[in-house]
C-alpha cells in the first residue's frame, strides 16, 4: 500500500508552502499527503512522524481535526517521512467574524481526555514555568540580534523581568492541564463551507495549559503571521472570544483557568516573539549544513518571505509593544 502511495505522492499536486517543517500534496484521490521535512539519515525523524500520527489519533474524537489514514515511514527521497490525511476544503478564518468558530474547535479538542500513561504526547506538569524557560533560551541567544530598536528591545526585557517576577508565585501553583496545541495561530484553521473551524497542524500537540492556546491564536504575533489574515484584534474582540471559549467548557473548568489567562497571555507573547526573533536571525543568516536546527525559509514562496519579514517588522516596533502591553500593564 505505501509504495502505492509514494506514487501517488509523485503525480500529486504541490501545494504553496507556508511553513518550515512540512510540505503539502494534494492526491489525486483528494486526500492531503503532509511531507514531514527532515535530513536524510536524521535518527529523530520516525519518532516525530509517529508522535504527529498520535496527535492525529488522540485528537480524532472531536471531529475538529482531519482524519489520519496512513504513515507513511521515513525512506530515502522521504526522509522525514509522511502522514496521509483527509484534505479539508476551505480557508483560512476571516477575523474578527469567525473567532466563535475558533474558539468552539479549541474548546471541544481542549476537553478530550489527557493521553494514557506511556503515549509519546509530551507532557508539561508546570506550564508556566516550561514556556518561561523556552522564553529565556530564545532571549539568551535572539534577543540582541532579532530586534535591533533599542526602545522595543527594553519593552520586552521589562516585560520578561516581569515574568520572573511573577513566576516565584504562579510557577509554583498547580495549573489545569488539558491537551495543548501550541501552534494555534489562525493559520493553521480551516474553515469549511458549513463554518465549523478545523484546526490542522498537529505538530506540537503536548499535554499543558489551555491558556497558550487562546492567547497564540489572538495575538497580534499570530493574527498577522498568515497573509490570509492579517488583522489585529481589538481588546473587546479578544474578549469576546475567552468569552465565548469559557461558556463551552463548563463552569468548573473555567473557573479553574481564569486566574491563568493574563499570566499565560504575557508568557505566550513573549514566547511568540522570541519565535520571530530567531526566525529573523536564522533565515538571514548564511546556511550552515552542519547545523540541523538552523531555520530556514528556503522552501517558501517569495511572496511569503516578503509578508513575514514585514510582519515581523511591524510586531518589533516599539509603538505595536506598547499598544499591546497596555492591555495588561
Amino acid at each position: 500500500m505505501n509504495d502505492d502511495v509514494l506514487a501517488a505522492i509523485d503525480k500529486g499536486e504541490p501545494l504553496p508552502a507556508t511553513g518550515t517543517a512540512h510540505g503539502h500534496v494534494r492526491l489525486k484521490d483528494g486526500r492531503l499527503a503532509r511531507i514531514a521535512y527532515a535530513y536524510e539519515d536524521d535518527p529523530t525523524a520516525a519518532a516525530r512522524l509517529h508522535l504527529q500520527a498520535e496527535a492525529f489519533r488522540h485528537l480524532a474524537p472531536a471531529g475538529r481535526t482531519p482524519r489520519l489514514d496512513e504513515v507513511i515511514e521515513p525512506r530515502p527521497g522521504l526522509p522525514g517521512g509522511a502522514l496521509i490525511v483527509d484534505f479539508i476544503e476551505g480557508r483560512a478564518p476571516q477575523l474578527p467574524g469567525e473567532l466563535d468558530a475558533m474558539a468552539d474547535t479549541l474548546a471541544r479538542l481542549h476537553v478530550l481526555p489527557l493521553p494514557a500513561p506511556g503515549s509519546p504526547i509530551p507532557y508539561q506538569d508546570n506550564p508556566f514555568r516550561t514556556t518561561l524557560n523556552v522564553v529565556e533560551e530564545g532571549a539568551r541567544r535572539f534577543l540582541d540580534k532579532g530586534v535591533a530598536d533599542p526602545g522595543a528591545r527594553a519593552e520586552i526585557v521589562e516585560e520578561l523581568e516581569l515574568m520572573r517576577v511573577m513566576a516565584k508565585t504562579f510557577a509554583e501553583r498547580p495549573q489545569p492541564l488539558s491537551i495543548a496545541l501550541a501552534d494555534t495561530h489562525p493559520g493553521n484553521f480551516i474553515v469549511d463551507r458549513g463554518g465549523l473551524a478545523w484546526f490542522v497542524d498537529l505538530e506540537k500537540v503536548h499535554v499543558g495549559s489551555a491558556a497558550v492556546d487562546l492567547a497564540h491564536a489572538t495575538l497580534p504575533t499570530s493574527t498577522l503571521w498568515h497573509p490570509d489574515v492579517g488583522k489585529v484584534l481589538s481588546l473587546a474582540e479578544v474578549a469576546h472570544f475567552y468569552e465565548t471559549y469559557l461558556a463551552q467548557i463548563g463552569e468548573t473548568r473555567a473557573a479553574e483557568l481564569r486566574p491563568w489567562l493574563q499570566p499565560m497571555r504575557r508568557l505566550t507573547w513573549l514566547r511568540t516573539t522570541m519565535f520571530m526573533a530567531r526566525w529573523k536571525v536564522q533565515t538571514e543568516a548564511p546556511r550552515d549544513p552542519s547545523d540541523p536546527s538552523q531555520w530556514s525559509d528556503a522552501g517558501l514562496e517569495p511572496a511569503m518571505k516578503v509578508h513575514l519579514r514585514a510582519r515581523i517588522a511591524q510586531c518589533f516596533e516599539r509603538d505595536s509593544i506598547r499598544a499591546l502591553r497596555a492591555e495588561w500593564l
